[in-house]
C-alpha cells in the first residue's frame, strides 16, 4: 500500500512531498529513506528496486525549487547532492553505492560473489555508456550551452554504436543482462534506455533484445502499482 503526505519545515519554509511506500516493515528491519527530484534521474532504478523488492521506504520527493533552499544543510546532503539514502540515519550520498546497497536488500545483486562480479561488470558498462552520452543529453536539457545536432553526430551516435552492442551481447535466453536472472543492472539500464528511446525511437532499432528488455522490465507486475502512482515521466 502507497500512501502520501505533505510535511512542512518552519524553519526554512520548504514543504517536501513525501510517499511511503508499505509492505509490512518487519520488526527489526531497519528505516529507509530516499531523498530526491520529483523526477526519475538517478532515483528511479533505487526506487525501481525498492519497489521490486518489496522493501519499506520513505520517497521523499523535492522539488527543483525546494533544492536551491535546502542543499547547503550538510548534514542531510554531505556532498551537496542527491539522491541521498538515510539507513536509521546513516546517510549514503553517492546513486550508484545506493544502488548496490538496495540491490543487496532486495536480493537481485547475484547468488554468490561471482555472480555479484559479473553483474557490477555490465553494470559497469551500461554506467560507461550513460557517462559517455551525458553531455549531448545534457545539452538536450538546457544544463549545457551547444549545438545539439552537432553533438549528436559527434558524441551520441559514436556512443550508441560502442556500447549498445556490446551490452546487447549480455542478454541471455532469459531476456536479462545475467544468466543467473534479474539484476540492478537490468533497472538501471532499461531506465536510461526509455529516456534515450523516447528522445530517438530509430536509432534504436538495431537492438532488438535492449528493446525487448526495456518492455520486459516495464511488464514486471511488482512494478505496476509504482508506475500508476508515478506516471509517465519524460526523464
Amino acid at each position: 500500500m502507497i500512501r502520501s503526505r505533505i510535511l512542512t519545515q518552519p524553519h526554512n519554509r520548504v514543504v517536501i512531498h513525501r510517499m511511503l511506500a508499505y509492505s509490512g516493515r518487519n520488526v527489526g528491519m531497519p528505516k529507509y529513506e530516499l531523498t530526491y527530484f520529483n523526477f526519475r534521474g538517478r532515483g528511479e532504478p533505487i526506487r525501481q528496486i525498492l519497489h521490486y523488492g518489496k522493501v519499506p521506504f520513505e520517497d521523499t520527493k523535492v522539488t527543483m525549487e525546494q533544492w536551491g533552499g535546502i542543499k547547503e544543510d550538510k548534514k542531510r546532503f554531505p556532498y551537496g547532492q542527491m539522491p541521498v539514502f538515510s539507513i536509521d540515519g546513516t546517510l549514503i550520498a553517492q546513486s550508484h553505492s545506493i544502488t548496490r546497497y538496495v540491490a543487496a536488500v532486495a536480493k537481485v545483486a547475484g547468488k554468490n560473489s561471482v555472480e555479484a562480479a559479473e553483474i557490477d561488470q555490465v553494470y559497469e558498462l551500461c554506467r560507461e555508456f550513460a557517462d559517455a552520452i551525458t553531455p549531448y543529453r545534457r545539452v538536450c536539457l538546457g544544463f549545457l550551452p551547444g549545438d545539439k545536432d552537432q553533438i549528436y553526430k559527434e558524441v551520441f551516435v559514436p556512443a550508441v554504436e560502442k556500447y549498445c552492442p556490446m551490452i546487447q551481447d549480455h542478454i541471455g535466453t532469459n531476456g536479462f543482462l545475467h544468466q543467473g536472472g534479474i539484476s540492478y543492472a537490468d533497472f538501471y539500464f532499461s531506465d536510461l534506455f526509455l529516456s534515450l528511446q523516447l528522445m530517438h525511437p530509430a536509432i534504436f532499432d538495431k537492438y532488438p533484445k535492449l528493446v525487448e528488455l526495456k518492455r520486459k522490465m516495464l511488464g514486471l507486475p511488482e512494478l505496476q502499482d509504482y508506475f500508476k502512482q508515478r506516471g509517465d515521466q519524460p526523464f
